[in-house]
């Protein structure tokens, strides 16, 4: 094995590092810029909810329901947490059996919380596509094989975010699959919803590398850096869902210990995890992640590593743009179909454009303010001080590009997140905020012992506060769907039918298994064509504003309206041959 030697990153000079961004972080700014920043962060909260109308889209309600609020009790306990601070002399050491016990620890919180808080329910499309995949890898197939019935009306079973077909022979979701496989695997040892918690601790563990690499043998900024870590209610509440991030996460951060030891095996191990990555969810998230990095090679003259990781990931993206065609092909039930606009990532890319979303300022700085309400306090603020000093060290440059990258790219692409516990896209890269918020500590100086203090009181005040408003937040948003979902579950029928404006959200509920074993089988009104849905004179039920009421209680704008839908729709199946039953 050849070994490059480690450059300046992986071993920073300590004094000469503090003594350069001394000059650019003034201790006593940097204090008075931490209760600034925060009542900055609740004034734009409070401001744009003035303007972005709750009712306007998912980012706008949840800016008024949850985050303006967490903002203002974050900036009245970092007010608190300044007042009056005595000087610490030192923090509690970081073991490597601290992080041990502490992924342990997250993990098994993330676990519970998916069933204590968030009920056991996959809320967004994408949790819910997460699970219908990872249901059909399970056994052992890449897609699951629809019954000829609904070969030609299959969207009625709501095929969102599934490749799109007009004969359908099969269905699956149009997201990567690693993911989904990854939860496969962990349902065939027990339950497919230790995946979060798991990438969760992988996460710790990999980020207790990148600050062993990064600054050796110190014990203090491994505290930070786990206290920043475990406080954050976007990887906690993350962690207890469906979603890939957790997994961006984990593996981003693996990558990044894999490319800091500078050997061409560890190399090759991280061009492994890259594919993984890349093939998680979406292809674009790891590489925005890892092109900074890249570039950083070719700034240093690395020629030979920047050459090794420029093939392989030519490679990898070649393999994963290839992989929706291949898929579609088996989806599609007749072999001569055209190929239909959005199965490749080309004609994806052109729909979003053509369907820009007017809202995307709003939806962006809504997002940024969600992102920075669901950390620990003190994580953005430090960050902030940290990135100031990106020209006098690379790393920090390569940190907070590929973040910056990132916010860039889905602001064009897609700047409404939709669903999500802080800001979803940059999940993954959760890993670089908060190693640039450990540069922002290591250059606190003089007032440090200071800083210590409001470290431990900020994450007590996180502990107390802020992460249980979180949890009664995202159990209030999950148990709303949660609740209709199991009432639809006791209805006894072969068909229950939801309409996409019944409620807010209300098209979600209809989601089934892959081989629709389940009844009863959920379907979307907007798409039921009646002559075939009630030709075999199957027992059909409308659900009405009562049962849909949680749904209505907890958005609390508009009226229900299933009632009136059912009243147009009833007679319409009763004469197509369904036996028809109305419920509340």
């Amino acid at each position: 094995m050849t070994t490059v030697p480690p450059d300046a990153a992986a071993s920073p000079d300590h004094t000469a590092f503090a003594q350069q961004t001394a000059a650019i972080a003034p201790v006593r700014s940097a204090k008075a810029g931490l209760i600034r920043f925060a009542v900055g962060a609740v004034g734009a909260a409070f401001f744009l909810s003035l303007t972005f109308r709750a009712t306007a889209n998912v980012p706008a309600f949840v800016l008024h329901r949850q985050d303006r609020w967490l903002l203002l009790a974050a900036a009245i306990l970092i007010a608190l947490a300044c007042y009056r601070v005595p000087q610490r002399a030192a923090l509690p050491v970081a073991h490597a059996r601290t992080w041990l016990l502490a992924a342990l620890g997250l993990a098994l919180v993330t676990y519970l919380g998916h069933y204590w808080v968030l009920c056991g329910y996959d809320l967004s499309r994408d949790e819910q596509m997460a699970t219908f995949d990872a249901t059909v890898f399970a056994q052992g197939h890449l897609i699951a094989h629809l019954p000829p019935l609904w070969r030609d009306t299959s969207d009625a079973l709501n095929t969102m975010f599934m490749y799109p077909a007009q004969f359908r022979g099969g269905w699956i979701s149009v997201y990567l699959p690693v993911n989904s496989a990854i939860r496969a695997l962990f349902s065939l040892i027990g339950d497919p919803y230790l995946a979060g918690p798991a990438m969760t601790a992988l996460g710790a563990l990999a980020l207790w590398g990148c600050v062993q690499k990064l600054w050796p043998g110190d014990r203090e900024a491994g505290l930070v850096a786990l206290l920043l870590y475990a406080g954050s209610g976007q990887v906690l509440f993350a962690g207890m869902t469906s979603y890939a991030m957790p997994g961006h996460l984990a593996l981003d951060l693996c990558w990044l210990w894999l490319f800091l030891q500078r050997s061409r095996l560890a190399d090759a191990a991280a061009l492994v995890v890259g594919f993984l990555a890349t093939g998680l969810h979406q292809p674009l998230m790891h590489p925005m992640f890892v092109a900074p990095f890249l570039c950083l090679l070719l700034v240093e003259r690395r020629w030979d590593r920047a050459a090794i990781y420029g093939l392989g990931y030519a490679v990898i993206a070649v393999f994963w743009l290839k992989y929706p065609t291949a898929i579609w092909a088996m989806v599609r039930a007749a072999p001569d179909t055209l190929t239909y606009s959005g199965v490749d990532y080309m004609s994806r890319l052109v729909k979003v454009f053509n369907e820009r979303d007017p809202m995307g300022l709003p939806n962006m700085v809504a997002n940024m303010l969600r992102f920075i309400a669901w950390q620990h306090l003190l994580l953005v603020p430090l960050m902030v001080i940290g990135v100031r000093a990106w020209r006098e060290k690379s790393m920090i440059a390569a940190l907070a590009g590929g973040m910056v990258l990132t916010t860039l790219v889905m602001a064009v692409v897609l700047p409404s997140q939709g669903h999500g516990f802080g800001y979803r896209y940059l999940h993954g890269l959760l890993g670089n905020a908060i190693l640039i918020a450990v540069y922002g500590w290591k250059t606190l100086d003089h007032e440090l012992g200071e800083w210590r203090t409001i470290l431990l009181r900020t994450t007590a005040a996180g502990l107390l506060v802020i992460l249980p408003m979180q949890a009664l937040m995202a159990h209030a948003h999950y148990a709303a769907s949660a609740t209709v979902s199991d009432r639809i579950d006791q209805v006894h029928a072969d068909y229950v039918i939801v309409g996409r404006k019944d409620a807010p959200t209300a098209q979600d509920l209809a989601l089934n298994p892959p081989d629709l074993h389940r009844h009863p089988i959920r379907l979307v009104r907007d798409e039921v064509n009646p002559q075939a849905l009630c030709a075999s004179h199957p027992v059909t039920a409308l659900i009405g504003n009562r049962t849909l009421a949680p749904l209505a209680g907890f958005y609390a704008f508009g009226d229900p309206r299933a009632d009136e839908f059912n009243a147009d729709n009833a007679p319409r199946l009763a004469k197509a041959g369904c036996r028809v039953t109305v419920l509340p």
